[in-house]
């Protein structure tokens, strides 16, 4: 289940729910008990695996290779 970022309108206080993807447009009460909460929107963490994705997998030039 993704894990959803909120904070409280009302006193401040920044807390995570974990929900389902069917359950994540209801709302969500803060741990204070209020009910005016609004998400928080996050990066997500990407992990780039496997090669092409470092300057050090480029293939070397050859010699007979034009430039341009």
């Amino acid at each position: 289940m993704p894990v959803y970022s909120y904070v409280c309108s009302q006193c401040g206080s920044n807390f995570e729910r974990y929900l389902s993807f069917k359950d994540a447009d209801q709302a969500v009460r803060c741990p204070n008990g209020h009910v005016q909460t609004r998400k928080v929107l996050s990066v997500p963490t990407i992990v780039f695996k496997g090669s092409g994705f470092y300057v050090n997998d480029h293939r070397a030039k050859s010699a007979t290779e034009k430039p341009g």
